[in-house]
């Protein structure tokens, strides 16, 4: 959670006033051994994130990057005229040379 200067100081001066305002209230030890129990209850309910909303987050986070890849990967491809092996294939199924598979590949 994040606040605004104007949030924080106000925060920081009502502490400061809750502070110096303690002595003068009277609190029972069952009281504030309740309040500590529940400080503690809560601590472990918001200390472990749920895994599910996290990976999501993380997903949705990664699909404009990934959108983008795509998309610069494409253009590539075309201003490339890329041809999917069809050469390869052509020469395996002629037959007429005995090619090694490095030397097709340019090894």
């Amino acid at each position: 959670m994040t606040f605004s200067k104007m949030d924080q100081e106000k925060l920081i001066n009502i502490f400061k006033q809750a502070y110096r305002e303690k002595e003068k209230l009277e609190i029972s030890d069952r009281w504030m051994d309740g309040f500590i129990l529940r400080l503690r209850e809560l601590e472990k309910t918001q200390s472990i994130p749920p895994f599910l909303p996290i990976l999501a987050q993380s997903a949705w986070r990664l699909v404009p990057v990934t959108g983008l890849l795509i998309l610069v990967l494409l253009v590539i491809l075309l201003s490339l005229d890329f041809n999917p092996g069809f050469d390869v294939f052509q020469v395996l199924m002629n037959g007429k040379e005995e090619f090694a598979l490095p030397q097709m590949f340019g090894v």
